[in-house]
């Protein structure tokens, strides 16, 4: 999280942020999921209500950090900091409150499901732990990005997009689509990481400063 290479501090306007069509997607596909399927079973228990809560704080933080990055102004870099944290606690506590669920209904679960959550959840747990590691540990900025990059299309998006059938009511979807999102997921990733390195070589060479976003903290 340190702040060096003195980066131009011009603030920008709150809607100039990284604008990505997949980003943008894949928000509001999230939005939809937990709304669409959490609402409902906010009451279902305790485990149910809070994990649809904090699952929908760690979705807008994470979609705001890649939205807005530090070298976006001074101000979006004491955010970045602060919903970046919230995100990693809320990550956390969505991680144990869908353990707690699993267990709960396990019996209600179909298997398949069960095993992409368990992939997911197990990924999301190991992709924070790298991004915290790679920032405060390595001050890695670039290589913090990406792992959130991946942590936001692969833990965050599958299990969203694990639901989909039932977000439409197909009930014939089987087991094929459920294993066949983490593969999705893992493509979507990357291509967030290559439109997003593109933005910020764009960005260096408008700033004339080939090494732009290398500042960035988290």
């Amino acid at each position: 999280m340190v702040h060096t290479h003195g980066e131009d501090d011009r603030q920008r306007a709150i809607w100039d942020g990284n604008r990505s069509v997949l980003l943008l997607l894949t928000t509001l596909f999230l939005l939809w999921f937990i709304f669409h399927m959490g609402i409902p079973l906010l009451n279902k228990s305790v485990a149910h209500g809070i994990h649809i809560t904090v699952a929908l704080i760690f979705a807008l933080t994470c979609a705001w950090n890649m939205f807005h990055t530090p070298s976006h102004g001074k101000g979006y870099r004491k955010a970045h900091r602060v919903s970046g944290w919230c995100a990693m606690m809320a990550g956390t506590v969505t991680l144990f409150t869908g353990v707690t669920i699993l267990v709960q209904f396990a019996d209600v679960l179909p298997r398949a499901n069960k095993i992409v959550f368990c992939i997911t959840g197990t990924l999301q747990i190991i992709l924070q732990l790298t991004g915290l590691y790679m920032i405060r540990i390595l001050r890695k900025p670039s290589l913090h990005r990406k792992t959130m990059t991946v942590m936001f299309y692969t833990s965050l998006l599958m299990p969203a997009v694990n639901r989909f059938p039932d977000m439409i009511g197909w009930e014939h979807a089987g087991s094929a689509w459920t294993f066949g999102t983490m593969p999705l997921g893992a493509l979507l990733a990357f291509f967030a990481i290559l439109f997003q390195e593109m933005a910020l070589q764009a960005e260096g060479k408008q700033a004339g400063n080939s090494d732009a976003g290398s500042s960035e903290d988290a």
